[in-house]
C-alpha cells in the first residue's frame, strides 16, 4: 500500500456508493430538480440460472468524471470509460443488487433487477395416509412434493391425470432462497380410474426474460389400482327367465369388479352352489340368487324363474314396427303334453284373430303375418295350444310399439290463410305421430324456425312450409299467406215509411268492406 493512500472493503464501497446516491436524491428533491441519471443499461433486468453466468453492459451519454458497478459479485471500479461491463462468470448470491454509478455533475445510479432461479431436485407424489389400492367412491388425498426450488413466487405446481390438467398452484412467498412446497389434490376415483396414472408438474414461469419454454421438473407417474364391487351382466341374466318342461335352461352370472369377485347361487334352504352356471327346470324354486362378491362390496340379484311350455316373438324384427309395413309373430309351443293335435289360436286383445287345426310334432313353431296401423300402437298380442282334452297353455302377452309419420291438425292450420297490414297472425302446426315429430317452418331462402307456432304478419313470403318429421317420416303442408289491403269504405243505406202509427219507423244498412272482405250490418230502429 503507498502513503498517504488507503483500500476499502467491498461492502464499504458499496454502502458508501448508495450513501452518495442517496443524498444525491434527497439534495435533487429538495432542490425541486430530478434529473435522469445519464446512464443505460442494455436490459432493464436479467433471469440468471442459479450458478449461471450474466454479463450487462452500461454506457454514458454524457462526460463524467468516473462510472463503475457496484455488486457483490463482480464489481468493476470506478473508470472513465463510457462503456462498462459487469460480468460473473459462477452467479451464486441470491439476493444480489449491482447497479452502475456515474459521476456527472452529480453522482447517480441506476440498478439492474436480477432474478436468481433453480429447479427443483426432485418433485414426487404420495398419496396421505393410505396404502394399497383404493376403495370406489372413496376420497383420497394426494401430496406433491417440490423440494429445493427458487424463487417459490415464480412457481405453478400442476396436477395432471392422464394428459388431462385437473388442478394447478402458485404461491406468494417473496423468499428469493431455495425451499421445500407440498401442494395436496383430493381426488374420488370410480372404477373407471382403475390403472389411471396421475403425475404433478412444477414449473418456474420467469417471464419473457425467463427460459423459454420455462423450466420445469416433472414427477415420476403415480398409478393407482381402485377397488370396486361387482356389476353383475343384466343382459345375461335376466330378472325373468322362463323354462319349459322337460327342457332344462342354463343361467349365466357374470358379474365385473376388482379384483375378481366370487360367483355363487343361492336356491333357498341353505342350498348354495359356487359356479357361474346354474341349470334349472321345472324342479328349479321360483326364486334364486347370484351373489357376486369380493373384498369391496357384494351384489345380489334375483332371478325369477317360471314355468312355460309356449311362447311368443316377432321374426327377425326387434323394436317398433313402422305402421302399414308387415311383420311376422310366431307361435313357438315346446313339448306340449303328450298330444300331438292341437288348436292354436292368436289373440288381439281379447279377440281371437286366427284359429287352425295343426298336426305337429313335439315342437312347433307356427307364424302369422300382421300389418299394424297407428292405432295397433301399445296392442297386445298371444297365442293359446288347446289339445284333445281341453287342456290349454297360453304364451305371454307381447305389447307392439307402432311408429307412424306424423299427421298434421289441418283444422288449425289450414291452407290459405290472410294477414292484414300491421296485424300479424299466428299459425299453428300440431301433429300426431310417434314418435312425437319435430315441427319446423320452411321460409325459403334456407330460413327454417323450430316451433310449433309461427307469426306472420305483410312481411312473411306468400308461401311457407310446415314440416313435421319423426324416425318414421315426415310430413309437409303447404300454406298460401294472402296478404290484404288496409282500407275501408263504409255504404249507407236509409230506407223511410209511413206507419199506422205517429212514429217514424227506419232501417239503416250498411257494408264495410276491408280489403277483399265484406260485411253486411243492418241496423233498425
Amino acid at each position: 500500500m503507498q502513503k498517504g493512500s488507503f483500500s476499502l472493503t467491498t461492502s464499504v464501497r458499496i454502502f458508501y456508493a448508495r450513501l452518495l446516491g442517496f443524498c444525491f436524491l434527497y439534495f435533487s428533491q429538495v432542490a425541486g430538480t430530478k434529473a435522469e441519471c445519464p446512464v443505460q443499461l442494455n436490459q432493464k433486468s436479467v433471469v440468471v440460472r442459479y450458478g449461471g453466468s450474466v454479463a450487462v453492459n452500461c454506457s454514458a451519454s454524457v462526460p463524467h468524471k468516473g462510472m463503475g458497478w457496484e455488486a457483490s459479485e463482480g464489481a468493476v471500479p470506478m473508470t472513465t470509460d463510457s462503456l462498462i461491463t459487469w460480468n460473473v462468470s459462477n452467479l451464486i448470491e441470491w439476493d444480489i443488487q449491482p447497479f452502475c454509478f456515474i459521476n456527472h455533475e452529480e453522482q447517480c445510479q441506476v440498478e439492474l433487477p436480477v432474478t436468481i432461479y433453480k429447479t427443483p431436485d426432485s418433485v414426487s407424489i404420495s398419496i396421505v395416509d393410505h396404502s394399497g389400492p383404493m376403495i370406489e367412491g372413496k376420497q383420497y388425498e394426494l401430496q406433491c412434493d417440490v423440494h429445493d426450488v427458487a424463487p417459490v413466487q415464480y412457481l405453478t405446481v400442476k396436477w395432471y391425470k392422464g394428459q388431462t390438467l385437473l388442478n394447478q398452484t402458485t404461491f406468494t412467498d417473496a423468499s428469493k432462497t431455495p425451499v421445500n412446497e407440498t401442494t395436496t389434490l383430493l381426488i374420488r376415483p370410480d372404477r373407471a380410474d382403475d390403472g389411471a396414472q396421475y403425475r404433478c408438474e412444477a414449473v418456474l414461469e420467469l417471464g419473457a426474460e425467463g427460459p423459454q419454454p420455462p423450466p420445469k421438473e416433472i414427477s415420476d407417474p403415480f398409478n393407482i389400482t381402485v377397488y370396486f364391487k361387482p356389476i353383475i351382466n343384466e343382459t345375461k341374466l335376466p330378472s325373468i327367465v322362463p323354462v319349459f318342461r322337460g327342457y332344462p335352461e342354463v343361467l349365466v352370472c357374470e358379474a365385473e369388479g376388482n379384483p375378481k369377485p366370487t360367483i355363487s347361487w343361492s336356491l333357498g334352504a341353505n342350498v348354495i352352489v359356487y359356479n357361474e352356471t346354474l341349470t334349472i327346470s321345472e324342479s328349479t324354486p321360483e326364486y334364486v340368487y347370484c351373489d357376486a362378491n369380493n373384498s369391496a362390496g357384494r351384489t345380489i340379484r334375483q332371478v325369477n324363474v317360471y314355468i312355460q311350455d309356449i311362447s311368443i316373438s316377432t321374426v327377425n324384427h326387434r323394436g317398433p314396427m313402422i305402421a302399414g309395413e308387415w311383420y311376422e309373430l310366431q307361435c313357438f309351443i315346446r313339448n306340449v303334453a303328450s298330444f300331438k293335435i292341437v288348436d292354436v289360436r292368436w289373440y288381439k286383445l281379447n279377440q281371437i284373430n286366427v284359429t287352425d287345426t295343426i298336426k305337429t310334432p313335439a315342437n312347433l313353431t307356427y307364424k302369422v303375418p300382421i300389418c299394424p296401423d297407428r292405432a295397433d300402437d301399445g296392442a297386445q298380442f298371444w297365442c293359446e295350444a288347446e289339445g284333445p282334452q281341453r287342456s290349454t297353455v297360453s304364451s305371454e302377452h307381447l305389447s307392439i310399439t307402432v311408429h307412424f309419420k306424423p299427421i298434421i291438425n289441418e283444422t288449425k292450420l289450414p291452407s290459405i290463410v290472410p294477414v292484414f297490414r300491421g296485424y300479424p297472425e299466428v299459425l299453428v302446426c300440431e301433429a300426431e305421430g310417434n314418435p312425437k315429430p319435430t315441427i319446423s317452418w320452411s321460409l325459403g331462402a334456407n330460413v327454417i324456425v323450430y316451433n310449433e307456432t309461427l307469426t306472420i304478419s305483410e312481411s312473411t313470403p306468400e308461401y311457407v312450409y310446415c314440416d313435421a318429421n319423426n324416425s318414421a317420416g315426415r310430413t309437409i303442408r303447404q300454406i298460401k299467406v294472402v296478404l290484404k289491403g288496409n282500407y275501408a269504405f263504409l255504404h249507407l243505406f236509409w230506407f223511410t215509411f209511413p206507419t199506422l202509427s205517429a212514429s217514424l219507423q227506419f232501417k239503416c244498412s250498411f257494408t264495410l268492406e276491408y280489403g277483399d272482405v265484406s260485411k253486411l250490418y243492418v241496423l233498425s230502429g
